[in-house]
């Protein structure tokens, strides 16, 4: 049976990404300074970059049968170091996104598909518990955490530790704390609970964590760890030519997981991670990057 440093469950979807000088008002229109067809998603996007770092990675996700189910496929193939697994599920739309990034600022506006789907769980328990046997570690993302609660004892048991993608509070995330090893997340996470980066990362390190990392855009990431919970670690990211944000976050969970496998110290794991979180910012897309930097 094959073994993975890593396993990946959640999202892969096609992004649509435009760059354009700024965002415009409605009745209005702009010019089109550039655009891209990218795979997207927080676990293929994570995926992809592990791969590419010579971690051993399976990618578990759910996709449709149409058009954007072909272009997921195409872009995951490219990749001949990752192992996919696709959950097809005939009545779904494979989900897309379209983005619209500002070179004057930077900033992104972005409207997304979700997953519509009448079963009780996206990734069945016995589908998940067939490959993650096989794993160390799982990445798993907040479209994901019902299925993973599910089979949080059988984790336990088989000592996987896990790594959520939290974007966002989705009614699990804090009855999975106690079972997640290395939560990250962003500063909107904190924003949209009402309180502080601090209080989060004071707050959720007693919940269950090892460590609890929270990104902060350009202003790089900083973390706690439960074997001294008071002292912050904080690191900022190198200044580059920003050209779209686009899976900056999902390349910063790769970089983070990597470290991790490597048994680096947090100060290590949170450079490493700033860094190519940083270089894939200069290009279109979040794993465009790859085929240019060396990381």
């Amino acid at each position: 049976m094959k073994t993975y440093d890593c396993v990946c469950i959640g999202r892969s979807c096609i992004d649509y990404i435009a760059l354009i000088k700024n965002y415009p008002q409605k009745d209005t229109k702009v010019q089109l300074l550039d655009y891209k067809i990218c795979l997207g998603g927080q676990a293929a996007n994570t995926s992809v970059v592990l791969s590419y770092l010579d971690i051993k990675t399976l990618l578990i996700t759910i996709i449709g049968i149409d058009h954007n189910s072909k272009l997921v496929k195409n872009f995951l193939s490219q990749h001949k170091n990752l192992d996919v697994y696709f959950i097809i599920d005939k009545k779904i739309k494979t989900p897309c996104a379209f983005i619209w990034t500002e070179t004057s600022t930077g900033k992104r506006t972005i409207v997304y598909e979700k997953i519509k789907t009448t079963d009780d769980f996206l990734y069945k328990p016995n589908i998940l518990k067939k490959f993650v046997k096989q794993a160390k570690y799982i990445i798993f993302d907040h479209q994901s955490s019902k299925d993973i609660f599910e089979i949080k004892d059988y984790l336990k048991q088989n000592n996987i530790k896990l790594m959520m993608d939290a974007e966002r509070n989705d009614g699990y995330m804090f009855r999975l704390l106690k079972y997640i090893n290395y939560f990250v997340c962003s500063n909107e996470l904190a924003k949209n609970l009402g309180i502080s980066v601090k209080q989060l990362l004071k707050k959720f390190i007693y919940l269950g964590p090892e460590i609890v990392c929270c990104t902060l855009g350009r202003n790089g990431a900083v973390a706690v760890c439960k074997e001294n919970p008071k002292k912050f670690y904080y690191s900022k990211p190198p200044k580059v030519k920003v050209v779209d944000t686009t899976g900056a976050g999902d390349v910063f969970h790769a970089g983070f997981m990597y470290g991790i496998i490597k048994n680096w110290r947090i100060e290590k794991i949170l450079s490493f991670a700033n860094k190519i979180a940083a270089l894939s910012t200069k290009y279109i897309g979040g794993s465009s990057f790859l085929n240019f930097e060396e990381t």
